[in-house]
């Protein structure tokens, strides 16, 4: 397993707020989370498309950043805020293109998308799956032809075995599932349960969370903090412990989402890379 972080993580860095937050004074480029990766040892960069500058630079900056080390590697996550709106946001499909080809010109390994977010949840699987499947295919298709994988995130949009049965149904092998085992629990999935039976071949990448279920709040749109990692209800610790024990081999990427009141981000980000080594037995 190769052990990433996702610079969504650092949303406020770069002027995002949810409900429950406010604005820090710090501001961050690409070049800042890309520095806080090589801080921190991390050789595999996720990059939010959403805060990214224009493609020159951010093609540049990534050029820097890679030609450091030959095991550096990046992966594209596009879609935030909430991607293809369930199928009714066309227009996203221009993007979702144009990423892809700046994904394969950067030489990222991988881009992982979105359909929706928590506020499609209750919307019905077969207009969505109706919608989504001829934008899927094209896209999986291009991702292909680039020598990209493409994967879908479950974004708290679908339970993951509805989403897994709408990439089944695409039937292209290079269009797999992105796990986030935060929004798995988010939507009353068993995130341990799916890691033990999930087919992993077809799970291209794993975005690990740690976060808690609060009184009041246990719907998919409720708060769901991110707290240092071993502390919270996804159980961090033993998500990596099925996953060794299943010898699954892609990325591992480290995502924050809100942070529960009063943490701060750089110091959870790097309690959680040091808890995650550890688990893995990397240190």
């Amino acid at each position: 397993m190769k052990l990433g972080l996702d610079s969504y993580s650092f949303h406020r860095f770069y002027g995002e707020t949810t409900a429950w937050e406010s604005l820090p004074e710090t501001r961050w480029t690409l070049a800042d989370f890309l520095n806080f990766c090589t801080s921190e040892q991390i050789d595999l960069a996720s990059i939010q498309t959403s805060y990214m500058p224009d493609d020159e630079e951010a093609a540049q900056e990534i050029s820097r950043w890679k030609s450091v080390d030959a095991e550096r590697e990046v992966v594209f996550t596009w879609g935030h805020p909430n991607g293809y709106n369930g199928g009714k946001n066309l227009a996203a499909q221009a993007s979702v293109l144009g990423y892809l080809e700046l994904a394969a010109r950067v030489g990222a390994t991988q881009m992982r998308i979105v359909l929706g977010n928590q506020r499609n949840f209750a919307e019905p699987f077969e207009q969505r799956s109706t919608a989504l499947t001829p934008l899927l295919r094209e896209v999986a298709t291009y991702a292909a032809s680039l020598g990209l994988r493409l994967s879908i995130e479950n974004h708290a949009d679908f339970p993951v075995m509805r989403l897994v049965e709408l990439i089944d149904s695409i039937g292209i092998p290079d269009l797999g599932l992105c796990l986030d085992t935060g929004n798995a629990r988010r939507v009353g999935d068993d995130q341990l349960e799916l890691l033990r039976t999930l087919d992993l071949s077809r799970v291209f990448m794993i975005q690990l969370k740690e976060t808690l279920c609060l009184p009041g709040h246990e719907e998919p749109t409720g708060w769901w903090p991110t707290v240092y990692y071993g502390q919270g209800d996804t159980h961090a610790d033993k998500c990596l412990a099925i996953l060794k024990e299943r010898n699954y081999h892609d990325p591992v990427v480290i995502e924050l989402s809100n942070l529960n009141t009063g943490l701060n981000e750089i110091t959870v980000a790097k309690q959680a890379i040091a808890f995650t080594r550890a688990e893995l037995g990397e240190i």
